[in-house]
């Protein structure tokens, strides 16, 4: 919707900020600084394996980006709406007390919120 006439340098300047902003949000829930440290690398492999398959089909690598871009910002979206939870969680994690619990009934709610969260953004980048 937002993104039909984006040239492959535009879509590689969104996965960048994107995978910038999941960087961002995984160093967030770091306990420890090897923990924030380790946060980088999920978006810095997705850039290397984006530019090495694009390389090693010789294609433009747009479908690549926008997967990368979905799942990114998904993944930061939801960071963001479970704000409120998953600083009680580290917070108890910090304290040194177990973590709660997750019911089946939060589990049924985060993976609907996944799930409209994914369609919502790939609406919009799509």
């Amino acid at each position: 919707m937002l993104t039909p006439d984006m040239s492959v340098a535009q879509w590689w300047i969104l996965a960048v900020v994107s995978g910038i902003a999941l960087a961002v949000a995984g160093q967030s829930l770091a306990a420890t600084r090897a923990q924030r440290f380790a946060a980088v690398l999920p978006p810095l492999a997705g850039a290397v394996a984006i530019g090495g398959d694009t390389l090693a089909r010789g294609s433009d690598g747009r479908q690549a980006l926008f997967l990368f871009t979905l799942v990114a910002l998904v993944l930061v979206v939801l960071r963001l709406l479970y704000a409120p939870y998953l600083a009680r969680q580290l917070a108890l994690y910090r304290e040194g007390r177990r973590a709660d619990e997750v019911t089946k009934g939060q589990l049924f709610v985060f993976l609907l919120a996944f799930a409209a969260t994914t369609v919502l953004v790939a609406v919009l980048i799509g």
